[in-house]
């Protein structure tokens, strides 16, 4: 009888008591998920990471030892290699572009491969977790060697032809006079040659130099730059190719003119670095 009793006097959780607690549950959950995600995608970048600089230090040395010499030859062995880091090909490399693979990145991301003028080394690039930064090595060798001669009515081969002569600058947002065909300006060609290499340049405006036998590179971080924005400051990267080096800070927007229309620029001499 008295088990009975005590029995019957055991009370369960109230449905307040329920509520409160499923509350707190939610709560926490709220709180720990999104740094779990968070650690979960950190987790993945290191490891995307780590898979790039794998596979460009094994075609480093398979280079050396095979000696690829040409386009085909060094887009085989790199298919070789990302195949055995569970890789797809998902376009094919020409020239010195090595081509697009897929499903090494567990985000998804692709790997853009370009190799040097010798084919002995090869940049990989991920687009989702190289954030948005071009690496200037790659940079240099894609503007060294850019080509324009199957682009219709384009009168200059490569870069250094045009910057013969007395120009020592390119702007994004130029407004070009020569024919350059549903292109319409020499700065959407080059936008157009970057992008075959992985390169891209969409919503971001430039101005490039010619420095010496190199380049120099003013890239902004996400905006294009218009008229109205005429002496504002905005982010910007310089890609020092002479210097090997990628500095973060901002820089002025100025403007310049074709003939009777103005179009504006980026002021490349009042760049100013980040303070570290």
């Amino acid at each position: 009888m008295n088990k009975r009793k005590a029995f019957n006097n055991k009370k369960g959780f109230t449905l307040v008591e329920m509520i409160v607690v499923i509350v707190i549950l939610g709560i926490l959950l709220a709180i720990m998920v999104p740094q779990l995600i968070k650690y979960i995608d950190k987790a993945k970048a290191v490891q995307c990471r780590a898979d790039v600089s794998y596979i460009m230090k094994e075609y480093q040395i398979e280079a050396l030892e095979k000696d690829p010499g040409n386009a085909e030859a060094a887009c085989a062995l790199l298919e070789s290699i990302v195949l055995e880091h569970n890789g797809k090909l998902e376009k094919k490399g020409e020239i010195f572009n090595g081509g697009i693979y897929s499903d090494v990145c567990t985000s998804k991301g692709l790997y853009t491969c370009t190799f040097d003028s010798t084919y002995k080394t090869v940049t990989v690039t991920c687009s989702e977790h190289d954030e948005g930064q071009i690496e200037v090595k790659k940079l240099a060798d894609v503007l060294n060697n850019m080509d324009f001669t199957n682009i219709p009515g384009c009168p200059h081969p490569n870069l250094n032809e045009y910057f013969k002569g007395p120009r020592t600058s390119i702007d994004s947002e130029a407004i070009s006079v020569d024919g350059y065909g549903d292109y319409g300006s020499f700065a959407k060609v080059i936008e157009a040659k970057l992008k075959e290499q992985g390169i891209n340049t969409d919503g971001r405006s430039w101005r490039m130099y010619k420095k010496g036998d190199t380049y120099n590179l003013f890239l902004t971080d996400s905006q294009k730059i218009t008229l109205n924005m005429d002496t504002q400051e905005v982010a910007c990267t310089q890609y020092d190719i002479t210097n090997n080096k990628v500095i973060h800070g901002t820089i002025t927007v100025s403007k310049d003119k074709q003939g009777t229309e103005y179009y504006p620029i980026l002021l490349g001499e009042s760049f100013v670095p980040d303070k570290e």
